[in-house]
């Protein structure tokens, strides 16, 4: 935390941070994965939870303990609609009421409820709105509805507290180096001037560059609280632009998971065009980031043409900084701007949270997002 401001990091209950983050949904689960009448047990945010998928299909997320001797709802199993405790088998439905508690009187089970979260599928993913407030509407994404391509949706870790990461995604010139081994293949050799803006959203980001080819002006959307729309360059598995929706969710205070939506361009006509979740990455980028941290390899040794190269990349640098960085030994220059922008924007708004007045209606428009590889964006649209 830097001097004057508030703590950004830590995200538990109660937490500044955490009430904030709260207040918006959060995807926690890929929908693929969650297989009717196997409940699962999900970190998020400081907390667990226990989601499950009735016999209806429809998705349920309620705590993670038993209100009655707090073994873990994941434990149990799915009756219908209802999660039932494996250790005493007390039963809850989805909204949290007590629909049967063996050995006991009805008017007991009657006083007795779990809590209970808002849950929507949308694109691949499970969201949850876990605030203590009325939820608002699940924010949509037409960029990534209509598949024109293929859509990739995929879940991975990341090693470190998940403001590092979201400052990351302000960070233009970091892929210059991070990234350096795949930039030089495709020829993004100029560095960029950063402008960013603020938004009804979050940050407009520029990146400036008055070469051809690979140095394109680069834009990118970043969407309060933890939400980045960019485009990605070709990677050693995609030769081509892709558009990439991630949503930076922290696990706990020293880690977080990355939930991304990537659509790679094709024939609109082309009948294999589809959703797919992402195959697993083999190896796993969390044991190479792990080797790399540890230093038993060095990130040359990763084959440049590995799939998971980015995320190894990106792991490293953000866990190299500690898995919570102390933000007052920074010092930020001018191609920080995004950064110092982002902090301002969350400084203020931790601020007013604090001290109980309102917050902005951070939201974004309903018409489609512009990025590198579409119509350009019309700021006068955007801004606050």
């Amino acid at each position: 935390m830097a001097r004057g401001q508030e703590d950004f990091a830590h995200i538990g209950p109660g937490t500044l941070a955490g009430r904030f983050l709260r207040r918006f949904w959060q995807p926690i689960f890929l929908a693929a994965d969650l297989i009717k009448g196997r409940p699962v047990r999900v970190e998020a945010l400081g907390e667990f939870f226990t989601l499950y998928r009735g016999e209806s299909g429809d998705v349920h997320l309620v705590q993670d303990r038993c209100p009655h001797r707090q073994t873990s709802l994941s434990l149990g199993w799915v009756v219908g609609e209802d999660i039932r405790c494996f250790y005493h088998g007390w039963t809850f439905a989805g909204d949290g009421r007590c629909t049967h508690m063996p050995a006991e009187k009805k008017s007991f089970a009657e006083k007795v409820r779990c809590k209970a979260y808002r849950v929507e599928e949308y694109l691949g993913l499970i969201f949850a709105y876990l605030g203590e407030e009325e939820a608002p509407p699940l924010p949509r994404f037409p960029e990534v509805e209509r598949i024109d391509g293929i859509r990739l949706v995929s879940a991975h870790p990341v090693p470190c507290n998940y403001f590092q990461r979201i400052e990351n995604d302000l960070d233009e010139l970091h892929v210059h180096f991070v990234h350096n081994v795949s930039t030089d293949q495709y020829g993004l050799d100029e560095f960029p001037e950063i402008r960013v803006t603020e938004t009804q959203y979050g940050i407009f980001r520029e990146g400036i560059r008055k070469g051809g080819g690979a140095n394109a002006t680069r834009t990118a959307h970043w969407m309060m609280p933890n939400i980045h729309f960019v485009d990605l360059p070709p990677s050693p598995d995609n030769q081509d632009w892709t558009i990439h929706l991630a949503w930076r969710v922290p696990v706990n205070d020293v880690s977080m998971t990355t939930f991304s939506i990537s659509l790679r361009r094709g024939d609109p006509n082309d009948p294999n065009l589809r959703e797919t979740k992402r195959a697993p990455l083999v190896p796993d980028p969390t044991f190479l980031s792990e080797e790399i941290l540890a230093g038993r390899m060095r990130i040359q040794d990763v084959d440049p043409n590995y799939r998971g190269l980015f995320v190894v990349q990106d792991n490293v640098a953000l866990a190299g900084q500690g898995r919570i960085v102390d933000r007052s030994l920074d010092r930020l220059g001018q191609s920080d701007k995004g950064i110092t922008l982002l902090r301002k924007l969350w400084d203020r708004e931790l601020k007013a949270l604090k001290a109980g007045k309102p917050l902005k209606d951070w939201h974004r428009p309903k018409e489609r997002l512009s990025l590198l590889v579409n119509a350009p964006t019309n700021m006068a649209d955007m801004t606050s």
